[in-house]
């Protein structure tokens, strides 16, 4: 797992927590992963921010709150942080 800002990640779950959405973007790793509530859940995004408009998503996952992993699941913010991580270690299927 990548050391993110703790405070940042502290925001993060706050906003998620809070409004359903939230973005977060650690300044020392070049992706950014946005979560906007959907109607069958949560739809979590990650975007290369390098790039400008084309080829700039890298995953779109939508979280279902239904949808439980074996290990954990504490809900979108832990699956989107779960998902830059594997991006940001190339571990993405299709990238």
């Amino acid at each position: 797992m990548q050391d993110f800002d703790i405070e940042l990640l502290r925001r993060f779950r706050r906003q998620v927590q809070g409004t359903g959405k939230g973005t977060f973007r650690d300044l020392q790793h070049v992706y950014e992963v946005t979560i906007e509530p959907t109607r069958l859940g949560h739809m979590i995004t990650i975007v290369d921010t390098t790039k400008r408009w084309w080829g700039r998503e890298v995953i779109k996952h939508e979280h279902s709150p239904d949808a439980q992993l074996e290990t954990i699941d504490n809900g979108p913010v832990t699956m989107a942080l779960m998902l830059l991580d594997m991006a940001i270690e190339k571990r993405l299927p299709f990238q």
